[in-house]
């Protein structure tokens, strides 16, 4: 079976899946990469590929400088593909599983402090419609960890009583608690939202979304979020060595404060919307010895004890 319609074949079983349309377009291009560096080789269809084609195919990306991370996504996604293949007896044997993943360097994730997320909050101080929502576009970053694309996707009716229902990575609902603060700048934020369209012809998007262009309509990318983040980041001198000031970035800073309070890495992992606990565990790589050790000298199993025994 020639790559080209195997690949069309997958990825129209992608969306019978009803995987997310980032997933989808993932796989779409990082199979193409690979298929047009075999198809250098001459090599056109699926039965062709071998281990040693694999490794050339590894070797090329290397040596054109990309980095580990990026080879070792797309060797996922070709894996996946393979493994399709040979559920589907279009192959004998799925040679993949014999090409290993890159290992890759431990990833120290440096994001945001404290008082760097205050000052990104007051950034926004004021009024008016945008800085209201801006303001609160940081916050609920902060709070609740939230990815961008499930920010912006937020619906009214989702906004409960101490929770939000987001839908994440493979449309994959999970329940996500919002404090009392995040809970009353919801409220405010409303309030001026409404307002401020009362007379515009927007209600149905104004009454699904909780996020809205200054326009009226739903945000539709990521990018205007990026831009919030980022000119408050810059505006209020963020460190050099925070390379990504992004959403992604506001992220890592909720699930590190996590770690840092004790919560569980199992908790974490589900506030997050892991779908597994290796991707949660690389915010452990950014937690310095110093941390770790001011966190469990109040927190050892005798200390607890301790702090049990004075409030009884």
């Amino acid at each position: 079976m020639e790559l080209k319609s195997l690949k069309e074949e997958f990825l129209i079983d992608c969306k019978i899946r009803n995987l997310s349309p980032r997933t989808i377009e993932t796989y779409d291009r990082n199979i193409a990469i690979v298929i047009s560096l075999l198809k250098n080789k001459e090599i056109y269809s699926v039965e062709k590929v071998s281990k040693v084609a694999m490794n050339e195919v590894i070797l090329y990306l290397k040596e054109s400088g990309r980095k580990t991370s990026y080879i070792n996504t797309i060797l996922k996604s070709i894996k996946v593909l393979f493994k399709y293949a040979y559920e589907e007896r279009y192959i004998s044997e799925n040679i993949m599983l014999k090409v290993n993943l890159l290992k890759e360097e431990k990833l120290v994730l440096t994001t945001f402090s404290d008082e760097e997320v205050i000052k990104m909050i007051d950034y926004y101080s004021g009024k008016g419609f945008l800085k209201v929502r801006n303001k609160l576009i940081i916050e609920m970053f902060a709070d609740t960890g939230l990815r961008a694309s499930e920010l912006r996707g937020i619906r009214n009716n989702r906004v409960k009583d101490g929770y939000l229902i987001v839908c994440g990575k493979g449309n994959k609902e999970r329940i996500v608690p919002l404090s009392p603060y995040l809970g009353k700048r919801i409220i405010k934020y409303k309030r001026v939202k409404y307002d401020y369209f009362k007379n515009l012809r927007v209600q149905r998007e104004l009454d699904d979304f909780l996020f809205l262009t200054k326009s009226g309509n739903m945000i539709r990318s990521n990018v205007l979020l990026e831009l919030v983040v980022k000119e408050a980041a810059i505006s209020v001198g963020v460190r050099e060595e925070v390379k990504r000031k992004s959403c992604h970035s506001l992220r890592h800073y909720y699930a590190q404060n996590l770690l840092k309070s004790g919560t569980n890495m199992y908790i974490i992992s589900r506030l997050l919307g892991h779908s597994n606990l290796k991707t949660t565990q690389l915010y452990l790589n950014s937690l310095t010895d110093e941390e770790i050790i001011n966190h469990m000298s109040e927190n050892t199993p005798l200390m607890q004890m301790v702090k049990k025994l004075k409030r009884n």
